[in-house]
């Protein structure tokens, strides 16, 4: 998402439909009640709306946000109604990493990071049945998501996780856009915790044996 905002054709905001916060770009919050519950909750689709007509800037060739599967279903179908947005659709094939990231969102409300601090470092109370809930939902959110993008009337492009970070990515998201690579893109964000996944909680010792019990070993390893 930053990496795509740094593009000078692209606006590219954060989740809009963040439970907590409309969150933006770089700092950008708004936690308010006014902003949260009457101004986007209250009438999700109007939002939208007006996120396209206010809030984008004049001169940029694409604009959209960070949407995350589950986060508004209004939001959802609105969107699925307007076959002219492109949806660059990113899933996570280690569920344990995706699992972690959340956890530590939600309990800290720091949803992205741009330098490097103790929070990195911190690690996740976590218990192994409880990020066993988890995963099996994004699993089955992303199977179900993925049947209904494979019919719907939207030019979209699949990406893994770990596809962001491979040489030629920027050219390949610039071309899904029919837009030039621009040297300045380049996003500001660092990770918020080890790339050793297992590293990232407080008892390791009990979330490897679960994962390894179930046949997910590599989860547990470098993602990157």
């Amino acid at each position: 998402m930053t990496l795509l905002g740094s593009h000078p054709a692209v606006y590219c905001s954060g989740e809009q439909y963040n439970p907590y916060a409309i969150v933006g770009i770089g700092e950008e919050r708004d936690d308010s009640f006014e902003g949260v519950v009457r101004q986007r909750d209250a009438d999700p689709v109007g939002f939208l709306d007006r996120f396209y007509a206010e809030r984008v800037p004049p001169g940029v060739t694409w604009a959209g946000f960070k949407f995350m599967l589950g986060h508004n279903i209004a939001a959802f179908r609105a969107l699925a109604e307007r076959p002219d947005i492109r949806i660059i659709y990113v899933w996570r094939e280690n569920r344990l990493a995706q699992v972690a990231s959340l956890i530590k969102a939600t309990r800290t409300r720091r949803w992205a990071q741009q330098k490097p601090d103790a929070h990195i470092a911190r690690r996740i109370a976590a218990k192994p049945r409880q990020i066993s809930h988890r995963w099996h939902e994004f699993e089955m959110t992303d199977y179900l998501f993925q049947h209904w993008l494979a019919q719907a009337p939207h030019r979209s492009i699949t990406l893994e996780y770990r596809e962001l970070f491979a040489p030629g990515f920027r050219e390949r998201i610039c071309d899904f856009l029919g837009i030039a690579p621009d040297r300045r893109m380049k996003s500001p964000l660092v990770k918020q915790g080890s790339n050793t996944i297992a590293d990232r909680f407080e008892d390791p010792r009990a979330i490897s044996t679960y994962f390894r019990e179930i046949g997910h070993a590599r989860w547990l390893e470098d993602e990157l």
